[in-house]
């Protein structure tokens, strides 16, 4: 059977419908993905992360959200709700789209079966050439596992690994850590 071959849509035509939907959706150079509810480990997962980074950076001008904040990566070919965002001075927004912003300097996914390849993948390319992204994080739902990309001075990238309950995740970027427990504490028995 032949693949079938969804057409195509421009950007502004996905923000348009995006802005009407009841649902929420991803887009990449012309193709829209929608986004279906997660577990409870990664619902877990992602506030867990977000409320400890909200608790380290509180009082230095840094704003956390969870999964409902879209973001234009730095090429413009892509549109996404990273599951944790962090924005450190004024917001900066598309023109034109208030709801959207621009300038994250933190952001992280949790993997999930159905989209681990694009976490990887394009989200990872496109978080890479985002120039106000210094760091992100991929987070596993399954085991206690945290890889951390970081943008060196040089401008190239590096990954670190964090595995057990016992490590700390050093997020530089934040000038902040997060102990793994913490983490993952209600995680793993969901």
């Amino acid at each position: 059977m032949a693949a079938r071959h969804l057409p195509l849509i421009s950007a502004d035509e996905f923000l348009d419908q995006e802005e009407r939907s009841k649902t929420k959706h991803w887009y990449y150079a012309g193709v829209v993905t929608g986004m279906a509810g997660g577990s409870p480990r990664h619902a877990f997962l992602a506030l867990n992360l977000g409320s400890e980074l909200r608790v380290a950076l509180r009082g230095r001008g840094c704003r956390v959200a969870v999964s409902d904040l879209l973001f234009q990566t730095g090429s413009k070919e892509m549109y996404c709700y990273p599951d944790v965002i962090v924005i450190c001075g004024p917001l900066a927004r598309m023109e034109g789209r208030p709801n959207i912003v621009t300038n994250p300097v933190f952001v992280a996914e949790v993997l999930s079966p159905s989209t681990e390849g694009d976490d990887r993948g394009v989200k990872s390319d496109e978080y890479e050439a985002s120039p106000t992204i210094r760091q992100y994080a991929l987070l596993s739902q399954d085991r206690p596992r945290v890889e951390i990309h970081t943008r060196g001075e040089d401008g190239i990238w590096r990954k670190d690994e964090v595995n057990g309950l016992e490590g700390e995740c050093v997020f530089s970027s934040l000038e902040c850590s997060v102990p793994m427990a913490a983490l993952y504490e209600g995680v793993l028995e969901a």
